[in-house]
């Protein structure tokens, strides 16, 4: 499942474990399943969505998508600073603000609809809120502040800003991403994992979908910017 494997098409007959040794992103997606890579990490990986009742498609088309996600991640620690920052505010900020509006929207309406009969609603609703609420500020302190800072670092340039090293907003903005990380785990919890009971309606339902999807652009939004941005731009700092 490593860039350089063979296609995932024609890893159903790996050793599971071995595909976690070449990649370990392959144990979450096997955890997603059910699918032991540790005891039986000798079996096939038909064999092995055999016995956990996994479709062999789905976990493949998982180990692909994940494939891609490392191919992309690489290709980004190779972007300059600049170009980086860019993809982040044209990919990741831009998203947050076209989606956060629907979000309120949908919490909102399920409130009106359900929130006097479903105890979990309101406070999902208020989670909601508060994650956008923290997070809109957010795009602008890095936008106006901090990433300006960087890319005058990496041009050489002067930096305008009376808040020191550049560790110190940077600081910042990983405590507002701690703290964004802990919203998700309320509104996961309230949620169900985004799992919508039976009895959902469809605002319920696309609301959930939705909440899953701005998740997962999340959390790939704060490991580029923990673990690739700010790293170079410290570096830059020495």
């Amino acid at each position: 499942m490593s860039t350089t494997s063979q296609p995932v098409k024609d890893i159903s007959q790996q050793r599971v474990g071995q595909l976690v040794a070449d990649d370990f992103r392959a144990a979450h997606i096997f955890s997603q399943f059910g699918i032991d890579f540790c005891c039986g990490g000798g079996r096939s990986l038909a064999s092995a969505c055999e016995k956990a009742d996994a479709k062999l498609s789905e976990v493949e088309a998982a180990l692909l998508a994940s494939a891609v996600s490392g191919q992309k991640e690489d290709s980004l620690n190779q972007l300059p600073v600049d170009q980086l920052i860019d993809y982040i505010e044209d990919t990741h900020h831009t998203y947050v603000r076209e989606k956060a509006p629907l979000l309120i929207e949908y919490s909102q309406k399920m409130v009106r609809a359900h929130g006097e009969h479903y105890e979990e609603i309101k406070p999902l609703a208020g989670w909601i809120q508060a994650l956008i609420e923290d997070l809109v500020p957010h795009l602008m302190k890095e936008e106006r502040i901090l990433f300006p800072s960087i890319r005058a670092m990496a041009a050489g340039e002067q930096v305008n800003g009376c808040f020191g090293h550049i560790g110190n907003p940077i600081n910042a903005m990983e405590h507002d991403h701690n703290d964004a990380s802990l919203v998700l785990e309320k509104i996961r919890e309230l949620t169900n994992n985004y799992q919508p009971p039976q009895h959902a309606c469809t605002t319920w339902r696309v609301c959930y979908a939705s909440l899953a999807e701005f998740e997962a652009d999340l959390m790939q939004h704060i490991h580029i910017e923990n673990n690739i941005l700010f790293t170079k731009a410290l570096s830059l700092a020495e």
